[in-house]
C-alpha cells in the first residue's frame, strides 16, 4: 500500500521535470527488487513528456528517462539518448551544448564510453567539450586493468579518447592524467611517447612529479628506463629531483647509486630520514645495506631516528644494529647500542661497544645499564662492583644503592604480604 501511495502522490508535483526524475528514481528501485510495478512507473514517466512544453525542459527529462530506463534494464534505452542528439540540433547553440554536456554525465555514469565520445565531440564549446572529455578519460582510466586480452582493448579505448583531445592545455593535462594508470599495466613506451608532445614547462613538471611517485611505490618494471627518462626531464624543466631520486634508488636497493646522490645534497636529512622510515617498514635488510653504506657524517643526520629504534629493543633488528654499533657516530648512539644488546641478552656484543666509549659519562650510563642487566640474570656481586668501579663516586653511590635496595625488594616480593605490612609500620621517606 505504501508504495501504490507514493506512485499516486507523485502526480502532486508542480514541477513536471521532477515528476518524471521521481517517477525515474522510483522505477528503478522497483526493477532492482524485481517488483513488476515498475513497468507502470516507467509509463506514467512517458506520459509526463507530453505536458512538457519547453523543448529544453522535454530533452533534459528525455535524458533522465534513457538513464533511469538503463540502470533498469531496458534495451531500449539508448534510443532516448540518440532523439535527445537529434532533437537537440533545434535549440540555440548554448542550451544544446548543455543538454550534450548532460548526456555526457550521464552516459559516464552508466560506462558508456563510446557513446560519451560520441556526444562529447558534438559539443561546440571548447572548454565544455575538452572538460567532458576529460571526464570520459578519467572514466576509462579508472577502468583499466584486469585480464590482458581486457587490458588491449581499455588502452586502445584510452587512446582514441587521447587522439580526440587536441586543444591545450587539456591535452597535456590528459597526457599527465594518463601515466600512472598506463604505468600500472607496464605501459612505460607509450608514456614516453606522449610526455614527449609535452611542450609546456609547468605540464612538464606535473609528468615528471607522476612518474617519480609511480617510481616511490616501488614497483619493479622498467626501473632504469624511467629513472634516466627522469633525469631527461628534470634537465628540461631546469628542477632539481635529486631528492626524489635517491629516494627511488634506495628503495629499489641501488644503494650506491642513491648514496652516491645523497653526498651532493647540501642538507640530506629529509630524504635520509624518509629513506629511513620507509625502510625500516618494509624492507630492513635494504635499510641495513643503506645504513653500512652510509659515512658517519651523514648518519649523524639519523641520530634520533636510530635512537628510537634502539630503545625499542626489536630482536629481528640486531644485523642493522651491529652495523650502528660498528660505526663511531655519536656516544649517544653506542650508549643505546649497549642497551639494545642487553635488551637481547647479547652481553658479549655489549661489552664490545662499552669498549669504544671514551668520555667517563657515557661509560657511567652504559656500566650502569650493564649493573642493572647483571641484576636480572642474579649476579648481583659483579653488579655492585661494576658500578662502585664508575669514577663518578656521587653517581657510583646512587646506583649502588639503588640496586641493593631494588634487591632487597625483590626479595621481598617472596615474603607474605601480612608480615610485609607489619614491616612498613612506621617507615619515613628518605632522601638521597
Amino acid at each position: 500500500m505504501v508504495i501504490e501511495e507514493a506512485i499516486e502522490s507523485v502526480s502532486s508535483i508542480p514541477d513536471p521535470y521532477m515528476r518524471i526524475v521521481t517517477y525515474g528514481r522510483i522505477g528503478v528501485s522497483l526493477a532492482k527488487a524485481n517488483d513488476p510495478r515498475y513497468e507502470k512507473v516507467f509509463k506514467l514517466a512517458f506520459e509526463e513528456l507530453s505536458k512538457i512544453e519547453d523543448p529544453y525542459i522535454l530533452l533534459r527529462s528525455l535524458l533522465v528517462i534513457g538513464y533511469s530506463t538503463s540502470l533498469a534494464g531496458f534495451k531500449s534505452s539508448k534510443k532516448a539518448f540518440r532523439e535527445v542528439m537529434i532533437n537537440s540540433e533545434m535549440l540555440p547553440p548554448e542550451l544544446r551544448d548543455s543538454i550534450r554536456a548532460e548526456a555526457v554525465d550521464y552516459l559516464v555514469s552508466l560506462r558508456e564510453l563510446e557513446e560519451a565520445l560520441f556526444y562529447a565531440l558534438e559539443i561546440k564549446d571548447k572548454k565544455i567539450r575538452n572538460e567532458k572529455l576529460l571526464k570520459i578519460l578519467e572514466k576509462a582510466l579508472d577502468e583499466l586493468g584486469g585480464e590482458k586480452i581486457n587490458i588491449i582493448y581499455k588502452k586502445r579505448k584510452v587512446n582514441l579518447i587521447l587522439e580526440a583531445i587536441t586543444d591545450e592545455p587539456y591535452r597535456s593535462e590528459a597526457i599527465v592524467k594518463t601515466i600512472r594508470p598506463l604505468l600500472s599495466v607496464g605501459d612505460y613506451r607509450r608514456v614516453i611517447e606522449l610526455v614527449q608532445e609535452i611542450s609546456s614547462r609547468p605540464w612538464l613538471r606535473q609528468a615528471l612529479a607522476e612518474i617519480l611517485l609511480y617510481l616511490k611505490q616501488e614497483k619493479e618494471e622498467h626501473v632504469q628506463e624511467l629513472v634516466k627518462f627522469s633525469k631527461e626531464l628534470a634537465i628540461k624543466v631546469k628542477e632539481d629531483i635529486r631528492e626524489d631520486l635517491a629516494y627511488i634508488f634506495a628503495i629499489h636497493g641501488f644503494i650506491d647509486h642513491s648514496v652516491d646522490i645523497i653526498e651532493e645534497i647540501s642538507n640530506p636529512e629529509f630524504v635520509l630520514k624518509e629513506i629511513f622510515e620507509v625502510l625500516l617498514t618494509r624492507n630492513p635488510k635494504k635499510l641495513r645495506d643503506f645504513l653500512e653504506r652510509l659515512s658517519p657524517g651523514l648518519l649523524y643526520y639519523l641520530k634520533q631516528d636510530i635512537i628510537k629504534m634502539l630503545n625499542e629493543g626489536d630482536e629481528n633488528l640486531k644485523e642493522i644494529v651491529d652495523v650502528i654499533a660498528g660505526k663511531n657516530i655519536s656516544e649517544d648512539i653506542l650508549i643505546g647500542a649497549v642497551k639494545y644488546y642487553l635488551s637481547i641478552d647479547d652481553l658479549q656484543n655489549a661489552m664490545k661497544v662499552m669498549s669504544n666509549l671514551k668520555s667517563e659519562k657515557a661509560r657511567s650510563i652504559a656500566l650502569g645499564f650493564l649493573a642493572h642487566y647483571l641484576i636480572k640474570v642474579g649476579n648481583i656481586g659483579d653488579a655492585v662492583d661494576i658500578v662502585l668501579s664508575i669514577k663518578d663516586k656521587r653517581l657510583a653511590s646512587r646506583l649502588a644503592s639503588e640496586i641493593l635496595v631494588k634487591v632487597v625488594e625483590g626479595s621481598l616480593s617472596e615474603v607474605p604480604e601480612n608480615l610485609r605490612e607489619k614491616e612498613r609500620a612506621g617507615e619515613h621517606p628518605i632522601s638521597l
